[in-house]
């Protein structure tokens, strides 16, 4: 209808309180930045530098803004896809620590998997060893059911474990347009330990999302496929059953293109 207006939160309630609101904040953008006007969304690797993860106790204009990563970060670092557990007490995320000037991108901090307790306003990095921690770049967290994390990182710990055992070099494999290690599906206890490759492709595998039936559902890079496309799959927590579940031939599914072509537009 025509009847809006703007929320402005609630007063504390002794028996109902707002959920925290949590959301990442980075400098706008320049647009006289040629490297970022041209920048391919498929290139994972970036380092935003100035991005940090806040939270407000409550939805509300008058609530006061936490900065919750400036103490590892030092305004240098870069913060992306956030996600809240199944009870709304813990979010994690995907943060690249304090940027170092003039190192070169091998040499820079690698993108990490941390997490708020908001019960009890504790950062933690999810792999606490330093050694584990720097094996490679951990993107895209989402809490599976029963308190696991689901993530996509360039790791590729089975499909290393398979060259160890054919005694080849270990090394990542590359995406399919050699730019950058391919970030393939992870998943770890809460804690950090027992990591384990679920998901196996030549390009990337993103953006896991849990779905009623329990199986995880992520968006899969088809580089080889003619028109170099992303698809849905689905897929078990312990990398078994993979399906496609959108995609392949059925992309055009977007609006009537204008006359005379009688086909839809591509999604």
């Amino acid at each position: 209808g025509t009847d809006v207006t703007v929320g402005s939160g609630q007063n504390q309630d002794p028996v109902t309180l707002d959920f925290p609101v949590f959301y990442v904040k980075r400098p706008v953008p320049d647009p006289e930045d040629d490297e970022l006007a041209n920048a391919d969304a498929r290139e994972l690797l970036r380092f935003e530098v100035g991005a940090d993860l806040f939270m407000k106790d409550r939805a509300s204009i008058s609530s006061p803004e936490v900065n919750i990563t400036a103490i590892e970060t030092a305004r240098l670092g870069d913060v992306r896809d956030v996600d809240v557990n199944y009870d709304g007490t813990k979010v994690v995320f995907a943060m690249r620590a304090r940027f170092i000037e003039d190192a070169d991108e091998e040499d820079q901090p690698t993108w990490n998997i941390w997490e708020y307790d908001t019960t009890a306003r504790q950062l933690r990095r999810i792999i606490s060893s330093d050694v584990t921690e720097e094996e490679g770049h951990d993107i895209m967290p989402h809490y599976l059911p029963d308190g696991r994390i689901v993530f996509s990182s360039t790791r590729q710990r089975q499909s290393r474990a398979i060259l160890l055992d054919e005694n080849k070099p270990q090394f990542a494999a590359q995406d399919e347009n050699n730019n950058e290690p391919a970030f393939v599906l992870h998943v770890m206890n809460a804690d950090g330990t027992n990591i384990h490759q679920i998901s196996f492709n030549q390009s990337h595998d993103l953006d896991p999302a849990v779905l009623a039936n329990g199986r995880i559902l992520f968006t899969r890079w088809e580089h080889n496929i003619d028109d170099n496309q992303f698809d849905l799959y689905s897929i078990n927590p312990d990398g078994s059953d993979l399906q496609l579940y959108y995609g392949a031939n059925s992309h055009a599914t977007g609006t009537p293109l204008p006359a005379p072509a009688t086909t839809n537009s591509v999604i």
